[in-house]
């Protein structure tokens, strides 16, 4: 049995079976886990099969002296909140000249006609977005994208209801800005983390 502590170990092995932590609650915010046992089969390519998810005091997970912790998205609590005093450098000719991006974008500021109609809603929409995520910093909503914490915040393009999620890392002294998400695409990626509470990405 493994006897190492579970600060920093979001697997865990007992003796032959795997367990980890999902970063899930029941409706009673039980611990979810997810069980794994070793694969029988002969002629199986996975070490491992999955044996279903259990809450932490349910008997199966009883022959774990410890359980794994959650995973640690990030190193402190300050890089889950949004620092007013850095700017937002956003790449604008990738976010709005890239094909995939483009098709997130409302359709009213959709082609050619409206480019510059769209740069100016875009680049508006972003600064709101700052002053709002100032006023209330819950509205920068985390996620974890490449190794790494980035921030989610609502743009407004055409009218007072969000319409995109503007993705930004924070770099030396300011936030990069490189791509938007639908509020779908934000939502899930949020839900990595931890199931969102502001209310412009809930669904």
């Amino acid at each position: 049995m493994d006897h190492t502590a579970p600060s920093n170990l979001p697997l865990l092995f007992d003796e032959d079976r795997c367990l980890f932590n999902t970063g899930l609650y029941t409706r009673r915010y039980e611990t979810i886990y997810g069980l794994f046992e070793p694969n029988t089969k002969t002629d199986a390519r996975q070490r491992w099969f999955l044996k279903g998810f259990f809450k932490e005091s349910d008997p199966m997970l009883v022959s774990f002296e410890y359980l794994p912790c959650r995973v640690r998205f990030a190193e402190g609590p300050s890089e889950l909140v949004f620092d007013y005093r850095l700017p937002i450098r956003s790449n604008i000719d990738h976010i709005l000249g890239d094909e995939e991006n483009l098709t997130r974008i409302p359709a009213s500021l959709m082609g050619e006609g409206n480019s510059l109609l769209l740069r100016r809603a875009f680049e508006g929409a972003v600064v709101e977005a700052a002053r709002r995520a100032a006023a209330n910093y819950t509205l920068a909503v985390p996620q974890f994208y490449g190794g790494r914490i980035q921030l989610l915040l609502p743009l407004c393009l055409t009218g007072d209801n969000p319409e995109l999620a503007l993705t930004i890392q924070r770099e030396d002294g300011f936030y990069a800005a490189r791509t938007c998400l639908t509020l779908d695409m934000a939502y899930n990626n949020a839900r990595l983390i931890c199931r969102p509470e502001t209310s412009w990405i809930k669904r």
